[in-house]
């Protein structure tokens, strides 16, 4: 309204003061320039306002990424500790039965389930242990005496009988053959270590298998979501904030893994770590998490076994003092 009442007195004006069309056609052509001010204007404001526009732009696509960087947070953490209540279901729904000899003629079985099962494996890596270290490889076969002079005689025959008997149960039970029995008794440190757990993983994998599978997957899981942190933080340009940001989250996603070491007791780390033995991809991510520090060197079989590089387990009178 403001341009056109403007128009219509500008009009009057001119009509008024020049009466011919060559004086308003001279006065006229004084303006020319600013018609040429005012299109410069125009286009300057139309730049400017592609300027803001592209500003804007650019505030919001700063702000969608900031905001899904946040939502791959917010997902890592969900799926972190829903991947850490399923851990804690696999280990409560481990179930089996362990065989061994009650006496010389009678066999006995240990219903392993949940924890229960790690609690007992010590005992079965100590028991593969004590059978290859036997001075000789026996056959088991099924007690069928042959008269009762084949029947023990007093308690101190009785008590051999019975530890010949489970020795060469045991070869039975883990499958240790002749020649596996040889080359394995002459094995030490770490090298025997990792035959005890392969022959006992051999026995038990269907059991133990997924547990120890997904652990690892977790492991993993921490570990790519925190490489792909660190890969974004170097985009900052700024070196020292830059080295501030990444050693954050580095520690931030320690603590994640901190978090799976939280949920096991001691014997299952006892079991973690002989596993390792045999699965060097596990055993990379345990020594780069430090997921055993709370396992001492009392807790192995033998103190021979703390010779994997990188873990370096202490005593408990270092841990607690």
């Amino acid at each position: 309204m403001l341009v056109v009442t403007l128009w219509i007195i500008s009009w009057i004006v001119v009509d008024n003061l020049y009466c011919s069309v060559t004086d308003r056609g001279a006065f006229g052509d004084k303006f020319g320039f600013i018609n040429s001010l005012f299109s410069g204007l125009a286009l300057a404001g139309i730049i400017y306002s592609i300027f803001l526009q592209q500003k804007e732009l650019s505030l919001q696509r700063t702000e969608l990424k900031e905001t899904k960087e946040e939502f791959k947070d917010q997902n890592f953490q969900t799926t972190f500790f829903n991947l850490l209540k399923s851990q804690h279901q696999i280990a409560n729904d481990i179930s089996t039965t362990i065989f061994d000899l009650k006496s010389y003629n009678k066999r006995n079985s240990r219903e392993a389930k949940g924890r229960d099962f790690f609690n007992q494996s010590r005992f079965e890596l100590q028991r593969i242990d004590n059978t290859l270290s036997n001075p000789k490889f026996i056959e088991h076969r099924v007690w069928n005496p042959q008269g009762p002079e084949d029947e023990p005689h007093n308690e101190e025959e009785e008590e051999s009988l019975t530890k010949w008997r489970k020795t060469s149960f045991t070869f039975k039970y883990y499958k240790i053959d002749s020649e596996l029995w040889e080359s394995s008794s002459k094995l030490k440190g770490l090298e025997r270590a990792e035959r005890l757990y392969a022959i006992f993983f051999n026995k038990f994998h269907f059991v133990i298998g997924h547990y120890f599978r997904h652990i690892y997957h977790i492991l993993l899981f921490v570990e790519r979501t925190e490489n792909e942190r660190i890969e974004r933080l170097k985009l900052i340009k700024n070196q020292s904030e830059r080295n501030k940001e990444i050693e954050k989250a580095k520690a931030e996603f320690k603590q994640y893994a901190e978090f799976i070491q939280a949920q096991m007791s001691i014997p299952e780390l006892f079991l973690l770590f002989y596993n390792s033995l045999s699965f060097p991809k596990l055993q990379r991510l345990l020594i780069k998490y430090n997921t055993l520090e709370n396992l001492t060197i009392e807790d192995l079989l033998s103190e021979e076994h703390n010779e994997i590089e990188g873990i370096n387990l202490k005593s408990r009178k270092e841990l607690f003092k």
